[in-house]
């Protein structure tokens, strides 16, 4: 039985930030609480240490290829995390502004509506409105038969419509071509009469090719001469008849008889006005794809262009600058026209540029802005060459401002917009589509209407939809997914909204749920939902909505954590995690969990003590009264504001409440705030949304949004460098003696500018090393020491201090530090009372929460000087802040207020409410049931009023009660909770079994069954039964697609198109991870090291850690940088004199400088005299640069010439270290990279130092660069950068027998990333290790602690591998060792290792047959790995024959009874033991032992003289080996997993017999010699591999059966007199197959995201064949019912068909007898096509004794299949034929009569003969595993 699983998360040792090695249990399947002061570290812990371990763990699962496109999935700083499942995150993220996106975008339900319209949208004209379709031949020729039967018809093909011309051309070829008559503007006339048209005028000609009476004799001509209308018509076809009315008037006969033309199209395309569709793909219904947006305005359904009123004022003329858009130097903006062009203008059209706009005649301005040509504007003469224009301005020609402001702004947008007027496109009338995606209907609505629908109302649409058949088929999946998501929608309180809503235009409460729904929506179970104060924007009446569904969450069977400041979550929650006990570095420690009791009882727990009420936000004694001056919005009416009115009284604290939704944003953000902004700024692009008036406006001086966005983007932005504080602070440093004598000025204490920064870090402090697939390292730098500063810039001190201590110290330290000077102590101060005390001044910005920087902000506004107009605006300031934060909070406000200013905040915290001075609710609802004013006044009126927000005042201020009411309120709360909690204290399980309704896959009869969770369940039945359906095509496919549709979308476009399942409903479904079989790699580049990603993370440990040699010399590479040169200089050099000289160019290396010849020196001579260089050295030689011109004439400059650049001449010492530095840095700059360095008192002594890594020899010629910084691909043999070039990285030469590449020795890496090694190995020696081996080489390494840092992810990692390689045995293989040498037994368990090393628990697995390739010893390891994931907590499916593993199973899935159309039901179900007691099923009968496969009763024996022998066989693991195979016998070669049975059997027996006997190239394996194969005439390879990859490939093609059966039908009568042949019996020849299907029966409807539909084909009604075909039978059957016949039917049916039936018989005698003839190839599982390839093999006429090998042929067969499988094989043997099978299963060993074991073990311990003899035998053998597992079959 399962042992209890873990009912815990177990956390160790997380430090991420400022988290103290945090070690917690977090009981699973909670709704648990994360709550603290702001930056104590709650989101550390729970996003970036439980949410990014969960979900690297489960991506990790994925393929490598699609893992590259989910982002950076990085390992947190976490000891180990225990009982983690896959993670959903939920976290806040702005409302996202881009004008395309909706809400239909977001929640991806318009991504249905596309998918939806394009399958089942009805296609109309968009001009007429004439519904589109297509039709083919037999449906015009069926709609004619109805309409005008007995009718005579003229059957015409129009070759010219409306078009002028003569034709004659056109008509003498149609003569010539048989054609009699045509008609020609209406008029029937012959065509070899003489037929001359107007040139000019336009006709309208049409052949005639056929006339006939409609009746059902010539029904075969009507739709022949319709199929050659449509040919030659372009598809368009008219029919020119009198249509049938038995209605009319038989005696009115002229009218009657009158025909009428009737137009027919087989394209979709209007007949009447010629209109063609476009394919109906979604992306015509996507307003963001050029195939659907509207083109006027691009899809975003309004306009913008450049009006008159936007750029001009009227009041001003020309002169004075009535053009608004020109810059101060005059130029139009962005380009070169200017006031040249403006004069030039005015001068060439006579216009007085001193006149007033409004006073110019309406042409002048016209003329002005939009031109009197059309001239074609570019690059050039906009943006380069102006003059152009005025050329053509003496022409009298002008392009017009507005076209040249509208070519530019297609490169610069943003600035020009307010030059702009948008307006609703006229074209789509804001429906942001084309005419033709609008023109598709769907049950009444276009795709638009349907959008533009609230969510209540489409509910009610798709739940009252009456849809035909045909939709119910095609539009299952998309109505199941549609319904879902706007259900989820609804119940979290946005039904009003619509899926045309804009997102920019969601308040945060709505965009909050939205996400909630899109994220949650999914039902699973087993997942841990992370959430970010998912309270944020809600009122508290939406608040109780919210709890409601993380509760319902956690009752699903999940894990919900919550990162949470409010009350009534905290209150709601199961467990309580309280971090604190403040924030920054001294928090980070778990305060207090538990229950809402433990938090309160905890003495270190601030939020407790809020809890309990004995701390609090006190409500004030006396509401503020305005100051008189108020601001008044008059008429607001933007979104959904409903043309309110509003004063906002100045002076005081005002807030603006209501639902989510109501209008708050909009009134505040969208109109009130952009109004201000307008008003004190007149030059603001922000607009204000829609309102009469704003009155006030004098009362304002300044208006200020303080929000929660980061201060700063990069680490190098700080509390100092916001607040400013930290100028004075660098002026003090410069005012020091020290710094003055040294000449240092404030810059030089800056880190962010070269001079005083540390040089190699550039003043960060720190190295980030890049580690690619894991989180990035961060190193202290080696040379300050991560102190940022250079070491001179630190030998300034104040108060023995230096600059960097200073930015070490907390706010309240550096408070005390700086007390006696007051400009710094200030700003200090202000900080202090925000409540930042903690935070470091140099802490980097972008390690502040949100509600640190809000208060960094206020602290800036503090400490400015009071004017007492300022007017602040705060939208939820609260966001993310602790009862103690807002309480801070609060106390900052009011000192604004008490300068005199306003604060206006936008909030639904009751604790904020509470102290405001003057409330604003809006409401009553959201979205349209918003936008009205409800009540304003004191928070106690809002109360008495009982509105919605008052009612939950009322629990806060009380009703005349005093101060303490709230604390009775809250003692009261406390204790309700506290009796709650004793009475709910038992625990719940929230666990769901898996229920499957209605599942449809493949032949699964729409079957429910109920699968356990956190059991191992078996699924098994015959081959063929839906096994694999109902595990992968069913249960997987919707347990990935539901998990990974909570990745971004971006990310899911690369993970593979999961289909959705088709099936009614999957309940209690977990995320799901697939572990199905796939054929061993072949590829000659996979390694086991590559498979398991080991090699990927050595890749990226060699490149960051690994130390470079110099591939010749073997000589470490060593780089400098400019201070460690200077370092060397003084430490080896001290008290010498040095000359530095900067190489220009080098002979005999291949380092890349200055000059590529000596002889190009001259050239930059006076370049270098200019820079102030004063001297070089030609061949050590010292030339002064001025006398360069009387040297020049004397040198010979050759390619053996050195040159040097003088740089500097100085005595080493410490007072010269800055000036050496300086000059290192410069001849580093000046020598690309390397420095020379010549001793002056050693005369000729020369040293080189390299600012990259190198080895510069003496003898130059030894020299070796690292060209650039080492990265992973460099040590990749499958990249052309890594790749040895001789080999291509393969380390050999396939075709020269395996021949070692002798540049590389077998290494497959290029020389220079040999030579980089760990411990004196490099990659490729490190990769020739056995596991045990890789794993103690990894603890002999001794690394440096910055190494250590760096390593320490990757090699946690390898290390992991390598150790569940090793419990799944695989001990024994080197990492180098080829993935295409593996068996199959062992590539399973390194699938095995790869997949479920992760610890996940929640999870669940789902394994196609795993004991495949496995020996019964390799079995029970297995099973043992799979109980120890049952055990964690994972749900276990198998689908699985292997009785021994049925038998261990905890539950089991029988299905059957039989196989394709005769299964796909649930036979019997429930725990192993008790099926095969009760039940009658096939597998119960195994189980139980009523039934089993007999042993022979003899073996054949085995004849010395008939037999194939091998020798020296040596491929692979393989130990020269000499083997006899016995012929004439049933042989079976075994032995446990990698022991060398297919090395011996495939790679040298098979494939020396498919040279010799078929001719095949091929190339064998290792051996010395084979003998006997003279003895058989030919070999025969049967796997398992599908017998064709398309639906046409059927059972009826693939035995030849078909040929036979064609031409039987094309000898019938019938068919001879019609002219047919056997190729019209084919459905891939045109001549016999449907049209409309191709001859497929069924059309493929792709559904893109959801799972593809085969929608049977509405001509020929699935049978493949046109009518004319089908007219054809033989004994009453067609030749589509014989496809559709049951094998064992077609076999009575052909009888007398002696060719026929020895197939079908063959067939049948395999148990193939229920197949029907035509199924699909693709359909067939994997037993069925190998019988299937055996029956072919037996029906075919005997071609001499034959040689059969099967390599593992059990696989996908139940036992019963076995059985059959081996009386096939025996009958063989029967015949005088040899079968040779490879085999572990112990059915098919124990009826061999020859069976070869190897062994001993595996890989290299293995390769050698154990046993060989009968089977019998062998159970006595004690050195055989098979035979100790073999000695139960014999067991009578």
């Amino acid at each position: 039985m399962p042992q209890e699983k873990s009912e815990q998360i177990i956390i160790n040792g997380a430090s991420e930030h400022n988290l103290k090695n945090v070690s917690l249990n977090i009981p699973r399947d909670t709704l648990t609480v994360f709550t603290g002061v702001s930056g104590s570290g709650k989101s550390s812990l729970a996003f970036d240490t439980i949410f990014k371990e969960g979900q690297r763990r489960f991506v990790e699962s994925l393929s490598a290829y699609a893992r590259q496109f989910l982002g950076q999935t990085d390992k947190p700083k976490v000891e180990h995390i225990e009982g983690l499942s896959p993670t959903i995150s939920v976290d806040q993220k702005t409302v996202n502004r881009n004008p395309r996106s909706t809400v239909g975008t977001i929640t991806e339900i318009y991504d249905h509506y596309r998918l939806l319209f394009a399958r089942l949208g009805k296609p109309h004209c968009p001009e007429c409105g004439t519904r589109i379709s297509s039709q083919t031949p037999e449906q015009i020729t069926d709609y004619a038969y109805v309409d005008a039967l007995n009718e005579p018809c003229l059957i015409l093909a129009p070759m010219v419509q409306e078009r002028k011309g003569e034709y004659r051309k056109e008509l003498e070829e149609w003569a010539t071509e048989g054609y009699v008559r045509a008609r020609i503007d209406g008029e029937v006339r012959r065509l070899d009469e003489k037929i001359q048209l107007a040139r000019y005028e336009k006709h309208t000609i049409e052949l005639v090719l056929d006339r006939l009476t409609i009746t059902a004799q010539e029904k075969s001509r009507f739709t022949e001469g319709v199929e050659k209308a449509l040919l030659l018509g372009n598809g368009l076809a008219i029919l020119n008849y009198a249509k049938k009315d038995s209605e009319k008037d038989h005696e009115n006969k002229l009218e009657q008889s009158q025909q009428k033309d009737h137009l027919f199209s087989q394209l979709m395309a209007c007949p009447n006005c010629q209109i063609a569709l476009p394919e109906m793909e979604p992306r015509l219904f996507s307003f963001n794809a050029p195939q659907g947006a509207c083109s006027t305005c691009n899809g975003i359904g309004h306009t913008s262009t450049f009006t008159e009123e936007k750029l001009c004022n009227p009041e001003l003329s020309i002169s004075e600058g009535a053009i608004k858009c020109f810059t101060e130097k005059g130029n139009l903006l962005y380009t070169k026209v200017d006031q040249r062009h403006v004069s030039s203008l005015m001068k060439n059209f006579e216009i007085n540029d001193k006149t007033l706009w409004k006073d110019l005649s309406v042409q002048q301005r016209q003329l002005i802005l939009y031109g009197n040509t059309q001239m074609k504007l570019g690059v050039s003469n906009v943006f380069r060459f102006p003059a152009q224009f005025l050329k053509k301005l003496e022409k009298h020609q002008w392009a017009g401002f507005i076209p040249i402001l509208q070519f530019v702004f297609r490169f610069v947008k943003g600035p020009l917009e307010k030059f702009q007027h948008t307006s609703i496109c006229p074209d789509c009338e804001g429906k942001r589509l084309n005419k033709m995606a609008l023109a598709v209907s769907l049950h009444g609505h276009n795709i638009y209407s349907l959008a533009n629908e609230s969510i209540e109302a489409s509910v009610s649409f798709f739940e009252s939809i009456q849809l035909s058949e045909t939709e119910k088929k095609i539009g299952r999946d998309i109505f199941r997914e549609i319904r879902d998501r706007l259900n989820f929608l609804n119940d979290v309180g946005v039904g009003y909204l619509t899926l045309e809503r804009s997102a920019a235009t969601l308040s945060g409460g709505e965009g909050q749920r939205i996400r909630l729904a899109s994220q949650l929506g999914a039902g699973l179970q087993g997942v841990l939902y992370v959430l970010d104060e998912p309270s944020i924007g809600l009122h508290q009446s939406d608040n109780k909505k919210l709890i409601h569904t993380l509760k319902k969450l956690r009752d699903r069977g999940n894990t919900v954590l919550v990162v949470e400041h409010d009350e009534e979550t905290i209150e709601s929650s199961d467990h309580l995690v309280d971090i604190g006990p403040v924030a920054g570095q001294e928090g980070g420690y778990i305060t207090a969990q538990g229950t809402l009791k433990n938090l309160i009882e905890s003495h270190e727990s601030i939020t407790g003590r809020f809890l309990s009420g004995a701390e609090q936000i006190r409500i004030p004694e006396k509401r503020r009264l305005s100051t008189g001056n108020k601001i008044t919005i008059h008429g607001a009416n933007f979104n959904n504001l409903n043309n309110i009115t509003c004063e906002i009284p100045l002076g005081i604290l005002v807030a603006v409440a209501g639902v989510s939704g109501s209008g708050k944003s909009s009134l505040i953000d969208g109109i009130l705030k952009k109004a201000l902004i307008c008003y004190l700024n007149p030059t603001s692009k922000d607009k204000p949304g829609p309102h009469k008036k704003i009155s006030g406006y004098e009362n304002v001086d300044r208006v200020i949004k303080i929000d929660q966005a980061p201060i700063g983007r990069t680490p190098r932005s700080n509390p100092a460098t916001y607040t400013k504080v930290l100028d004075p602070i660098r002026d003090l440093f410069s005012l020091m003696p020290e710094a003055k004598a040294r000449g240092y000025k404030k810059g030089r204490f800056s880190f962010n500018v070269k001079g005083g920064r540390c040089e190699d870090c550039q003043g960060a402090g720190l190295k980030t090393i890049e580690m690619q697939f894991l989180s990035n390292v961060q190193i202290p730098c080696d040379t300050c020491r991560g102190r940022r500063f250079n070491t001179e810039t630190l030998q300034i001190f104040y108060k023995n201090h230096t600059i960097h201590d200073v930015l070490e110290m907390t706010v309240k330290e550096a408070e005390n530090f700086f007390s006696a000077l007051p400009k710094i102590h200030t700003v200090l101060q202000t900080l202090l009372d925000v409540g930042l005390g903690y935070v470091k001044l140099g802490q980097p910005s972008t390690t502040l929460s949100g509600g640190e920087a809000q208060r960094v902000k206020l602290a800036a506004e503090l400490r400015k000087k009071a004017t007492g107009n300022t007017f602040y605006i705060l939208d939820e300031p609260t966001t993310g802040l602790h009862f103690k934060d807002i309480r801070l909070l609060l106390l900052c406000l009011n000192r604004l207020i008490d300068q005199g200013n306003t604060v206006l905040v936008i909030e639904h915290n009751l604790d904020v409410l509470k102290v405001a001075d003057y409330l604003i609710e809006l409401g009553p609802g959201g979205g349209k049931y918003g936008g009205e004013l409800v009540y304003a006044g004191t928070p106690e009126d809002l109360a008495e009023k009982e509105t919605l927000t008052g009612k939950f005042l009322k629990t806060v201020l009380g009703k005349g009660e005093e101060q303490n009411s709230f604390n009775e309120i809250k003692n009261e709360k406390v204790e309700d909770i506290f009796n709650s909690l004793e009475v709910s204290n038992e625990p719940t399980n929230h666990k769901r079994d898996i229920i499957i309704k209605g599942a449809s896959k493949n032949n699964l009869r729409n079957i429910d069954v109920i699968i356990p969770n956190n059991k191992m369940t078996v699924i098994t039945g015959v081959s063929g039964s839906g096994k694999t359906s109902l595990a992968f095509d069913t249960i997987f496919a919707e347990g990935q697609a539901r998990y990974l549709e909570s990745l971004s979308t971006y990310a899911r476009r690369f993970l593979g198109r999961m289909d959705k399942a088709p099936v009614d409903s999957i309940d209690g479904l977990a995320p799901a991870i697939a572990i199905n079989q796939k054929a061993t790699g072949r590829n000659p580049r996979s390694t086991v090291a590559t498979t398991t990603e080991i090699y990927d993370y050595l890749r990226l440990l060699f490149a960051r850690i690994g130390k470079a040699h110099c591939p010749e010399t073997g000589k470490a590479l060593i780089g400098y940088s400019p201070t460690r040169a200077a370092t060397y200089c003084t430490e080896h050099f001290a008290g010498q004199r040095l000359e530095l000289l900067a190489p220009l160019f080098l002979p005999g290396t291949q380092k890349i400088l200055l000059l590529d010849h000596p002889k190009h020196l001259p050239n930059v001579i006076e370049s270098l005299k200019q820079d102030g260089f004063v001297r070089i050295y030609v061949n050590g030689k010292a030339i002064r640069l001025e006398e360069w011109e009387e040297y020049s004439p004397k040198l010979t400059l050759s390619k053996n010439t050195s040159v040097d650049l003088g740089i500097d001449r100085l005595m080493i010492n410490l007072e010269e270290k800055k000036r050496l530095a300086e000059a290192i840095e410069n001849a580093f700059q000046r020598g690309h990279g390397l420095l020379k360095i010549c001793l002056a008192d050693n005369a000729g002594e020369v040293k080189f130092l390299s600012e990259t890594p190198a080895n510069v020899e003496s003898d130059l010629s030894l020299a070796f660069f690292q060209q650039e910084e080492l990265t992973p691909r460099m040590f990749s043999f499958n990249s052309h950068i890594g790749a040895c070039p001789t080999c291509d990285g393969l380390g050999g030469f396939s075709n020269l027998n395996n021949t070692l590449c002798q540049d590389c020795c077998g290494e497959r890496l290029k020389a220079e990333y040999r030579a980089v090694k760990i411990n004196e190995r490099n990659i490729s020696q490190f990769c020739q290790f056995t596991i045990p081996e890789a794993k103690r080489e990894i603890e002999s390494w001794s690394l440096t602690e910055n190494e250590r840092i760096v390593a320490e992810q990757a090699l946690e990692e390898i290390l992991t591998r390598l150790n569940f390689l090793a419990d799944v045995g695989l001990e024994y293989l080197t990492l180098d060792q080829k993935a295409s040498t593996l068996s199959g037994g062992e590539a399973q368990r390194i699938r095995l290792a790869s997949q479920i090393g992760s610890g996940l628990v929640g999870v669940m697995y789902i394994l196609d047959e795993p004991t495949i390739g496995l020996h019964p010893r390799d079995t029970d390891r297995l099973l043992h790995t799979l109980k120890q994931l049952r055990n964690r907590g994972n749900s276990v499916i198998l689908v699985e024959h292997d009785l021994d593993t049925i038998r261990q199973a905890d539950h089991l899935i029988d299905i059957g009874p039989g196989a394709g159309h005769y299964g796909g039901n649930i036979s019997a179900c429930g725990r192993p033991d008790e099926i095969s007691e009760k039940n009658q099923t096939l597998t119960a009968k195994y189980l139980s032992g009523e039934k089993k496969i007999p042993i022979p009763e003899k073996c054949r024996p085995m004849n010395q003289g008939y037999l194939i022998s091998v020798s020296g066989a040596s491929a692979n693991n393989l130990k020269n080996l000499d083997v006899n195979f016995p012929l004439g016998t049933f042989t079976v070669i075994t032995g446990v997993s990698g022991s060398g049975k297919s090395s011996l059997v495939v790679d040298v027996l098979q494939r020396v017999l498919e040279k010799e006997l078929n001719g095949k190239m091929t190339k064998p394996g290792m051996h010395k010699k084979i003998s006997g194969i003279e003895h058989i005439e030919s070999v025969m390879v049967i796997n398992q591999e599908a017998i064709g990859r398309t639906p046409r490939s059927n059972p009826a093609t693939y035995c030849k059966v078909l040929e036979p059966i064609r031409n039987l039908f094309a000898s019938m009568p019938e068919a001879k007199q019609r002219g047919f042949a056997k190729r019209r019996f084919s459905f891939n020849a045109k001549e016999g197959r449907c049209p409309s299907c191709d001859g497929q029966g069924f059309n493929l409807i792709e559904m893109h995201f959801l799972s593809d539909v085969w929608v049977k084909c509405d001509q020929c009604r699935g049978k493949r064949y046109n009518r004319e075909t089908l007219a054809i039978t033989y004994k009453g059957h067609t030749i589509a019912d014989v496809l559709d016949m049951e094998i064992s039917k077609a076999a009575e049916v052909f009888e007398a068909q002696p060719r026929i039936k020895r197939i079908l018989k063959t067939l049948e005698e395999v148990g193939l007898g229920y197949m029907k003839l035509g199924q699909a190839g693709n359909t067939l599982s994997g037993g069925e096509a190998q019988r299937l390839k055996l029956s072919a093999e037996l029906a075919r006429r005997s071609r001499g004794t034959t040689l059969y090998i099967l390599d593992e042929p059990t696989t996908g067969l139940h036992i019963d299949d076995v059985g059959r499988l081996l009386k096939v094989l025996h009958r063989l043997v029967d015949e005088g034929h040899s079968v040779l099978v490879i085999e572990h299963n112990l059915e098919v060993i124990k009826t061999a009569d020859w069976l070869i074991d190897l062994g001993p073990e595996g890989g290299e311990r293995g390769g050698e003969i154990v046993y060989e003899g009968t089977p019998f035998n062998c159970t006595k053998f004690n050195g055989s595993f098979t035979g100790k597992f073999l000695k139960s079959s014999f067991l009578t």
